[in-house]
């Protein structure tokens, strides 16, 4: 059992306030900061946890700070400096999904305080947080980091070092490239697509990774089937036309309603519903 942690959480979006309530349902000490102090009293309410109204207020005292604040680097690294500034002992955990930790640490005076724990939307439903460090971070570091999130009911997975995209993201951008290239040649399109993730690959996912999947298949298989495949995939080395021409006019999903489908503003409400379900259903049947 890990020890009674004190946790700031500083930003206060659905990430944030997914993060703080695994820390405060796991019966930790949780701080929440938000630039919004509205949004800020909201996460700390849904979590049972204490609104603050300073970046020095939250972290004081603090043994652990997850920063949660917009995926732009400047901004984090200014952050993460106001947060060395008040607090000189803490582990500082960054949930970024897409910049490296030396990045992030290049303006720290003590980069081997930061790691990665980078959590999945929702925070508080998706059991995966990867646990990533920087060059100068401790193995102790992610240990310790790695135990505070198993003790949460987190599926953390630390990796040994720092590579762009992580795992998950890594593994979502190579399915991804390729779904938007089987509709850039006309062979499907996107509810087509989806439909053959969600009625065949989704299910076993859900219960084996890609290597058991292998494994269950016939090796011989897959070294026939990759052969045969692996030179005709796609190979783009930047975003497809189709999504960044999206992307470029607004049309970014659920947030605006339009996206590659359309899609209403309560879409990743449903979305969490469902993905709960599948979740304790997944549970029950690895109980049985």
């Amino acid at each position: 059992m890990t020890a009674h942690e004190v946790v700031a959480v500083l930003g206060a979006g659905v990430m944030g306030a997914g993060i703080a309530r695994v820390f405060a349902r796991a019966g930790h000490e949780v701080r929440v900061f938000d630039v919004d102090p509205a949004a800020a009293a909201r996460a700390a309410a849904s979590a049972g946890a204490s609104a603050h109204d300073s970046v020095e207020a939250a972290v004081d005292g603090a043994t652990i700070v997850l920063e949660a604040a917009p995926e732009r680097l400047e901004l984090k690294q200014a952050l993460l400096a106001q947060v060395e500034a008040a607090n000189a002992d803490a582990i500082i955990a960054s949930n970024t999904s897409s910049i490296a930790p030396d990045a992030l640490a290049a303006g720290m005076r003590d980069p081997s305080r930061l790691v990665i724990a980078h959590f999945f939307n929702p925070a508080d439903t998706v059991p995966l947080v990867e646990v990533v460090p920087g060059p100068a971070t401790p193995a102790a570091t992610v240990e310790r980091m790695t135990a505070l999130l198993t003790a949460a009911g987190k599926t953390a997975v630390p990796l040994a070092q720092q590579v762009e995209g992580f795992i998950a993201n890594r593994l979502q951008a190579a399915l991804y490239r390729e779904a938007m290239h089987l509709v850039e040649l006309g062979i499907a399109t996107p509810e087509q697509v989806d439909l053959a993730v969600t009625a065949g690959l989704g299910p076993r996912w859900a219960l084996a990774g890609p290597f058991e999947v292998m494994d269950l298949g016939g090796l011989d298989v897959w070294t026939s089937v990759t052969d045969g495949i692996l030179p005709t995939l796609g190979d783009a080395s930047a975003a497809p036309a189709m999504l960044r021409d999206r992307a470029a006019r607004g049309d970014l999903g659920a947030k605006t309603g339009e996206g590659f489908l359309p899609r209403d503003e309560d879409a990743p409400a449903r979305f969490a519903a469902r993905l709960a379900a599948l979740l304790e259903a997944r549970a029950a049947i690895d109980g049985d």
